[in-house]
């Protein structure tokens, strides 16, 4: 949704927002702006009755509730209005079908006056008769010339509905799968670059290597910079991985700090090499705040290439026991998974952090049954 808000009425909802936030010990990241938002500016009636009737129980909101409202009413809603313009395109192909047929009906019934015309011409010798065939003729003539006319403008009209329509949709589209803060795709756009993916190789992912990425220490850059140098960051991050990227790769923000780009038609070795590319751009990075330059922020990486028959969702859990096991190794590291066959026992302790500048580790495997929801709180 673009929001038509001028900036002063931005700047007042800005004002409002911040001390709810803040009392509700919520964390400062868009979707939480999104929320409170739409809410304070009336713009989402389903949402101010579900807030509201939440706001009536004294307990503070947990930001896991806000990312859920979030998820419900804004989301979801984008997703209806897409169905919404595509629902009004195939109305839209039904009339210009019923145009077409009455086209088609009109252009019928001229032909058969034409050639009843064309019968009775051969037997008239009164020319009284013959000018009312010719009157017929010119009468007949007339109505389908207006008729065309008729159809002709209405097709003008729906065509320019339907590019209007496509237009929209297109931009609906856009926006519903795009990460509206670093610009890559988010959760969603990635689940359609997957399906799309199979849809072309119905034999399964195969050359199709994964990159998990995380921006270590990202809390403490938050608590120390504050929330919108955090925002600057992961903009940077963005733009790393796509100035990283080419072809069919694709960069998505797959959640907070978390990035996953995926490589269709790359081996293991490949993308080793691109995750070690992007972990030293990535650590030469120098982000301004003020009048200074803060640096030595940097990145981890877990990489996984596909076993035989391997689903998707499989691949990134193996690509994420690998991101773990870099950041249980000191960050600022690459690590690759090992097969889902083999077994390479865990390390007894972690390693001293890696440098800006460090290399490659060997492969490494994820602790045995780490669940992967708790593996977030080492990042």
């Amino acid at each position: 949704m673009r929001y038509q808000q001028s900036s002063s009425e931005s700047a007042e909802l800005m004002r409002l927002i911040l001390p709810r936030v803040a009392r509700h010990g919520g964390t400062y990241v868009p979707t939480t702006y999104a929320v409170w938002f739409e809410y304070l500016a009336g713009l989402n009636p389903a949402l101010t009755e579900a807030l509201e009737s939440r706001l009536r129980n004294p307990q503070k909101l947990a930001q896991e509730e806000i990312e859920q409202f979030y998820a419900r009413f804004i989301e979801t809603r984008d997703t209806r209005t897409i169905d919404q313009v595509q629902a009004n395109l195939v109305q839209l192909l039904y009339r210009f079908g019923e145009i077409a047929a009455r086209s088609g009906e009109g252009t019928a019934e001229f032909a058969r006056t034409l050639a009843e015309c064309e019968r009775e011409l051969g037997t008239i010798g009164d020319p009284e008769k013959l000018q009312q065939v010719i009157r017929s003729l010119a009468s007949s003539t007339a109505a389908i010339r207006a008729s065309t006319e008729t159809l002709q403008a209405k097709v003008e009209a729906s065509r320019a509905e339907m590019q209007s329509l496509r237009e929209q949709l297109g931009a609906l589209r856009s926006e519903a799968l795009t990460d509206p803060l670093t610009g890559l795709r988010n959760r969603r756009g990635l689940e359609r670059e997957f399906e799309q993916l199979l849809l072309e190789r119905p034999d399964g992912i195969g050359k199709c290597a994964v990159l998990l990425a995380d921006i270590d220490h990202f809390k403490r850059v938050n608590d120390s910079y504050g929330h919108l140098f955090g925002d600057q960051i992961l903009r940077a991050a963005a733009q790393t991985l796509e100035a990283a990227i080419k072809g069919r790769d694709i960069a998505a923000r797959f959640g907070g700090e978390e990035f996953l780009v995926l490589l269709p038609n790359t081996q293991l070795e490949g993308a080793r090499a691109l995750a070690d590319q992007i972990r030293l751009a990535f650590s030469r990075l120098r982000v301004r705040r003020g009048g200074e330059y803060v640096d030595q922020i940097t990145i981890s990486i877990g990489v996984a290439a596909p076993a035989q028959g391997e689903p998707i969702e499989q691949l990134i859990e193996r690509a994420d026991r690998a991101l773990y096991e870099a950041k249980a190794s000191g960050r600022n590291c690459v690590r690759v998974a090992a097969k889902p066959d083999a077994t390479v026992p865990p390390k007894a302790q972690p390693e001293a952090p890696a440098q800006p500048g460090a290399p490659t580790q060997p492969e490494a495997q994820a602790q045995p049954g780490a669940d992967p929801i708790s593996r977030r709180a080492v990042r």
